[in-house]
């Protein structure tokens, strides 16, 4: 019986099998099914949304259109030409826009691909076209609440062409003191903008007559494009003036930075000659010297009382000329401290060399005959250096010189006791 089972645990298997892939192959299409509503869900939506940006573009097209005409009959065509060149650009880009939605209605089929690039080209063409005549909206909202409000604003910008006037005879008074103090190179970056303020000035003034004459003329008339006028010209010279102001507040911090450098200067120079005048080397000494009279000769010239200022160049030329002292003063300060050493390690290293000597002259006497000649070179040259050492001015030469008679006198005494030994 059980032969005649074999196949049953082989028809389960296979049931499970069978099972698997259906159950995989089911996940598979359920997931793109889902897929497929997921991305027809987002065409949807994009395509209701160009058809709302195409309402909203006709709609912003047509009220440009009333909205040009009242503007032209209100400024004038010179006025409104910008806003005629948006309008114009608008009404293609509607176009464009509408001939595509038409594509995508008609009966002839489109691919995916097509359809979800003409929306989005919808979209984008709708949008710039309302963008555009938005921006020019604003435009004339504001023009039509200054003409609204030009008395009033002509009135506050006549006041304003009284106050910078002021300021321009205060900026140029400025100038002139300035000048008493800073040379011209400080001055330059603002020293002609009374001239250019004055001229800003002369410009906006200019307008607002205008405007006056006009609203005298004609009540209502509109005097926006003099009201602009008279408002850009007061807001470069303000511009100009403030630039002085700003330049004089920056010329008395860097004078007063000058000043604080060259006290200073005062107390690196007065170090560097406590270090001249107690210098061991002749030649460091002049080299500080050097400096020193260079760096003495820059402060002299900074501090005279007639001199004029240029607070950015001064302080360049004393920074150089104090660098240059600085690097000086470090290098004679390490040669006097290199000499400072040799001479405290000179007193060990010729006690050393005497001692070795001793030691090694003792030994070569106390055997007469057994130790050779290069021996007795070596110990003879050793103490000919010690007493050079000993009478040399230079600690750093009299130091090398008793180190070499040292080695001499250990090499010397290294080869006594090799011949003493073998001899």
């Amino acid at each position: 019986m059980t032969g005649d089972l074999w196949w049953v645990p082989s028809a389960i298997l296979l049931a499970f099998v069978v099972l698997g892939v259906t159950l995989v192959v089911a996940s598979a299409r359920r997931r793109r099914r889902d897929r497929e509503q997921a991305e027809a869900a987002v065409v949807a939506e994009r395509a209701r949304a160009a058809a709302i940006a195409l309402v909203r573009a006709d709609d912003q097209v047509g009220a440009a259109t009333d909205e040009l005409g009242f503007a032209v009959a209100q400024f004038g065509e010179a006025a409104t030409r910008d806003f005629a060149t948006a309008l114009e650009l608008s009404r293609r880009q509607l176009r464009d826009a509408f001939a595509l939605q038409q594509k995508l209605d008609d009966s002839v089929p489109d691919t995916e691909s097509e359809r979800r690039r003409w929306t989005e080209q919808i979209i984008a063409l709708a949008a710039e076209s309302t963008t555009r005549l938005a921006e020019q909206d604003r435009v004339f909202t504001a023009r039509r609440g200054r003409e609204r409000d030009a008395p009033l604003l002509l009135e506050q910008l006549t006041r304003r062409v009284d106050r910078v006037t002021d300021r321009v005879a205060s900026g140029a008074a400025s100038i002139d003191r300035l000048r008493l103090s800073y040379a011209p190179t400080a001055l330059a970056a603002f020293s002609g903008n009374v001239a250019e303020a004055r001229t800003a000035l002369g410009q906006a003034k200019q307008a607002t007559d205008a405007a006056a004459a006009h609203l005298k003329a004609v009540p209502g008339y509109p005097i926006g494009d003099e009201l602009a006028a008279a408002e850009l010209g007061l807001f470069h010279a303000g511009k100009l003036l403030d630039a002085i102001e700003t330049g004089e507040d920056q010329l008395h911090v860097g004078q007063a930075t000058l000043n604080a450098a060259l006290d200073s200067a005062d107390a690196e120079i007065a170090e560097a000659r406590t270090l001249r005048d107690g210098h061991e080397e002749s030649v460091a000494a002049a080299e500080l010297n050097r400096v020193i009279t260079a760096a003495d000769a820059i402060v002299a010239e900074l501090r005279h009382p007639s001199r004029v200022s240029d607070p950015a160049a001064d302080l360049a030329r004393l920074r150089e000329v104090l660098d240059g002292l600085d690097v000086t003063r470090s290098e004679a300060r390490n040669q006097q401290l290199r000499l400072d050493n040799a001479r405290a390690a000179l007193a060990g290293a010729l006690l050393a060399a005497r001692s070795q000597g001793t030691v090694t002259r003792s030994f070569i006497a106390a055997h007469p005959g057994r130790v050779g000649a290069e021996a007795r070179t070596r110990l003879a040259e050793s103490e000919r250096l010690v007493a050079l050492a000993e009478a040399e001015a230079d600690p750093v030469t009299a130091l090398d010189t008793a180190r070499r008679a040292t080695t001499l006198a250990t090499d010397a005494d290294a080869l006594a006791r090799y011949d003493a030994r073998f001899d």
